[in-house]
């Protein structure tokens, strides 16, 4: 039996990398093979096999345009979850599946590569560069009994790091190794370019061997336009130029406002490339490729098709085969290849699928399937952002062709500036992983606005677009990366804001349309105060004044509707009456630490904000609430070590002292905008220590909630609770809390954590596929608030706090802020800001926690800054009487 061993490392390009081996399970070593059946004491005796959990392949990383759809390279090089349909589970059109075939069959031919080569003096050989479960491999059946000239490579090496895939294709049959880069761009505050439909595919092929190799890189792709549609037949255009060949394909014969309607194809970026447009069968293609190590450029697509006879046109119920029409079209090149030399070579894929429809009726989740109901009562054509750039796949096509060395080098040139930062690598790469999620889940609109889903796995969606509570977390490295997209789904909640002012769980599936409390949830109680901070830390991070004025008048219904509707005892506090917040499944009453610290924050958010609008009333009235709510959070929450899971004071439930994870998460959020402590900082410490030591268990994860009288679990066994909340690990929460603690002081502690959620989603093999309710999980992305954690950093309103928690005395650390990115680099009592990308603009520098000499200047491009410079303690203050300005390349540096 032949080997078939996948290797996972870690890294990419000439960056350092950690290595994880997966075990081999089978071996094709003949005496290997003899050893085994005498130490199991008989030659009669069957082989032993072990199939390790390594083994599995369970996700992958996703390559697409953030909102465009995407389609997820497993370490197997299969392509699986494919969302560039506007399908099911992202959007609202039929799930994508080919119904007269078993998915894991033909998944794997709907987009592969082949290496066909001769080496001198030998037979040729095809060389399929994946590895299938199934016998569907190449568009075939049954290769290995009645095509043995083409076999899968019997060895993969898989390496990842968000946008990039590595991968290197060997065989011990095969004189070279093939290696694989695939993405798609990604540049932190460019949309249009990270938005893109189209994938990169560049490939390296070095010679191992000794003789010369007539190589043949084939690229092929199968037509799935209409792929729900049985009344079509298939269309097609060739596109050549002095840059590349290539085709678009389509189909005639359906109705193209579809959503499955559009064009796909691919380029090979060579002039020289050949193609052959349209097969469907073994015969010919397979059996000229045999023998002909070019393509021979032909199109012969109207063979899928049916005529009629009289006539002559194309019948639109015209596939090959019923229901399951099948049109396959390859690129390639042909190179010679000496001993010892190698050849590289890019191929390029694309979608154009425009009619992206979004649902605002009762029942949006559900996909839109049969006759595409698109009724403008309840749909609503809300298409892509990259229709406002490319009318067609050509004009994609184009643009990448003539872009691909800039977008190249900015997608590496961010992966590398964020890599060059001195902390722990696995803390970088499961900061690195959760940004997949930003391909995988993402809707953006024509108009820009962007949703997240919640979850999803292949056949649904789990929960709406960029809900409130799960955004409170994953949203920080939109805020930081992309702020334009975060400031347009703040106001998208704005607009589902009803009249009284309640908040909307999540976004609907048109992402632009106002619903105003005709769909959705509404009656959780943490929904306001967690829109507050949101939409106030927008504010604080970008210092968009036109913005802040826009959605001012929904913050202040906000905190309206919870005085008016929500607090019965007349505190000034929201009140919990059971199961209505993000923890939907134990109860909580009256106060609530989870609840009450978000309110709090809210409060000291929205009093800032009033004072910077002129707006005193609200100003006043939002400090006397903090102060007011600040001493009963004490008064009632506090027990002595932490803040219990509530006090019902004015009730009848009592007590609970439950340890929550998430007791002070407001505190946690007030943080990244430098609003100070809301409780006394030694109630903050102790509780997360508490946190800790009653819930953290290094070889499982942080638990969400314990009780003192249940040490190991809850038990929910006699409970009448149907999920199991208390117990279990969110790993958004696990994350966000990781940055906190390292906010607060504990560093290793921190990162110990962050290695437990590293360790257990290695181990599970879903690393590019975070759990909770569905996977893709949104709340995960909360992991970027650990790159600002590691330097202290808080931004407001053009104000930068720095308090570095990295324990070393020279160190660079990656971070990104509203207009850029840039390295903090210490290196003793000197500190310098380099800006990356972009530009950064501010009125005061400050640093904690470094020894800089009160006589230390601030400068930027050799030149000293006029400024304002205090010391207080240990912290460095520098106030400039105007903002300041420092443009990509140039660093601010404070030293003597």
């Amino acid at each position: 039996m032949k080997r078939r061993n996948f290797i996972t490392t870690l890294g990419i390009g000439t960056l350092a990398a950690g290595t994880l081996p997966l075990a081999a399970s089978i071996s094709s070593d003949p005496e290997e093979l003899k050893q085994k059946k005498r130490s199991q004491g008989s030659e009669k005796e069957p082989l032993t096999e072990t199939y390790s959990a390594t083994d599995r392949v369970r996700s992958g990383m996703a390559l697409g345009g953030i909102g465009a759809g995407s389609i997820e390279l497993r370490k197997d090089g299969r392509f699986y979850n494919w969302t560039i349909f506007n399908n099911q589970p992202l959007s609202i059109g039929s799930p994508f599946q080919l119904l007269t075939a078993p998915r894991d069959s033909w998944e794997d031919s709907l987009l592969f590569f082949i290496v066909r080569y001769q080496e001198e003096g030998k037979d040729v050989k095809l060389k399929l560069l994946q590895i299938s479960n199934s016998l569907g491999e190449a568009g075939m059946e049954s290769i290995d009994y009645y095509y043995p000239w083409l076999s899968a490579v019997q060895n993969i090496e898989y390496k990842a790091r968000f946008p990039f895939v590595n991968m290197k294709f060997t065989d011990p049959e095969m004189p070279f190794e093939v290696e694989l880069e695939a993405f798609s761009p990604f540049i932190p505050h460019d949309i249009k370019n990270s938005a893109l439909p189209a994938v990169y595919f560049n490939f390296n092929i070095k010679s191992t061997g000794t003789k010369p190799v007539n190589v043949m890189l084939l690229a092929t792709q199968r037509n799935l336009v209409g792929y729900d549609v049985f009344e079509k037949y298939f269309t097609d255009e060739i596109l050549e130029n002095a840059a590349y060949k290539g085709y678009s394909q389509s189909v005639g014969g359906m109705d193209e406002s579809a959503m499955s309607f559009g064009q796909m194809g691919m380029i090979s970026l060579s002039p020289d490339s050949t193609y052959h447009v349209g097969w469907e069968h073994k015969h010919p293609y397979y059996e000229k490729l045999l023998v002909q190590n070019k393509l021979e450029n032909v199109e012969v697509t109207e063979g899928r098709n049916k005529t009629d006879k009289k006539t002559g046109k194309k019948i639109a119920n015209s596939g090959y085969r019923n229901k399951d029409q099948r049109m396959f079209s390859s690129l390639a090149v042909t190179r010679d290849l000496a001993p010892g030399k190698s050849f590289g070579h890019s191929f390029a894929m694309a979608w154009n699928f425009p009619n992206n429809f979004g649902s605002h009726n009762a029942e949006s989740n559900k996909p839109v399937t049969g006759n595409y109901d698109l009724d403008q009562k309840t749909t609503k054509m809300q298409g892509h952002y990259y229709s406002n750039y490319f009318a067609g796949f050509k004009d994609i096509a184009d643009y990448i062709t003539i872009e691909k060395t800039n977008l190249t080098k900015l997608s590496r040139k961010f992966l590398n500036d964020f890599y060059t930062s001195d902390v722990d690598l696995f803390v970088l790469d499961q900061i690195n992983s959760q940004l997949n999620t930003f391909i995988t889940s993402s809707t953006l609109t024509k108009a820009g606005t962007l949703g997240i889903r919640e979850g999803l796995t292949p056949d649904k969606s789990w929960g709406p677009n960029s809900t409130t509570d799960v955004a409170m977390y994953g949203s920080v490295p939109i805020l930081c990366l992309f702020p334009e997209l975060q400031k347009g789904t703040i106001k998208a909640h704005a607009r589902m804001q009803t009249e009284k002012g309640e908040v909307a769980h999540g976004l609907g599936n048109d992402l632009d349309f106002t619903q105003q409390g005709t769909w959705g949830v509404y009656d959780r109680i943490d929904l306001p105060g967690q829109f507050v901070i949101m939409a106030l830390r927008d504010f604080f991070w970008t210092n968009d004044l036109d913005y802040l004025k826009s959605i001012w008048g929904n913050v202040k219904r906000a905190i309206d509707y919870v005085l008016v509707h929500r607090d019965k005892d007349k505190d000034l506090m929201p009140e919990m009456e059971g199961i209505m917040c993000s923890y939907d499944n134990f109860p909580m009453y009256g106060l609530s630490s989870y609840i009450q610290s978000q309110w709090l924050t809210a409060m000291r958010s929205a009093a800032e904000a009033a004072r910077v609008l002129g707006d005193t009333e609200t100003e006043q009235k939002c400090t006397d609430i903090f102060s007011k709510g600040s001493a009963l959070m004490d008064e009632h929450l506090w027990n002595g070590k932490y803040y219990r899971l509530y006090n019902d004071h004015h009730g009848e439930k009592g007590i609970d002292e439950g340890c929550l994870t998430d007791q002070i998460i407001g505190q946690w959020a007030a943080h990244l905008t430098g609003l100070g402590y809301l409780f006394k900082e030694e109630h903050v410490k102790s509780s997360l220590k508490s946190i800790l030591a009653m819930s953290y268990n290094k070889g499982f994860g942080l638990r969400n909630c314990s009780w003192k009288p249940y040490p190991e679990m809850f038990p929910i066994e006699s409970s009448d609770l149907w999920v199991d909340q208390a117990n279990t690990c969110w790993t958004g929460v696990e994350l966000a809390f990781a940055s906190f603690l390292i906010y607060e002081g504990f560093y290793q502690e921190g990162l110990n954590v962050v290695k437990t959620v590293d360790d257990r989603y290695r181990k599970a093999g879903l690393y590019w596929d975070h759990q909770e309710f569905g996977g893709h999980y949104f709340r995960p992305m909360s992991a970027w608030a650990i790159v600002n954690a590691l330097l202290g950093l808080s931004i407001n309103q053009q104000a930068y706090s720095f308090a570095p928690k990295i324990p070393k005395t020279d160190f660079t650390m990656f971070f990104a802020f509203s207009q850029g990115t840039a390295h903090f680099i210490r290196k003793g009592n000197t500190v310098e800001i380099k800006v990356l990308s972009g530009k950064l603009v501010c009125k005061k520098i400050s640093v904690s926690g470094i020894n800089i000499p009160p006589n230390a200047k601030i400068k930027l491009a050799g030149g000293v800054l006029e400024a304002n410079i205090n010391n207080e303690g240990s912290t460095y203050i520098a106030m400039f009487p105007k903002a300041m300005s420092a443009e990509e390349g140039e660093s601010i540096v404070i030293s003597l």
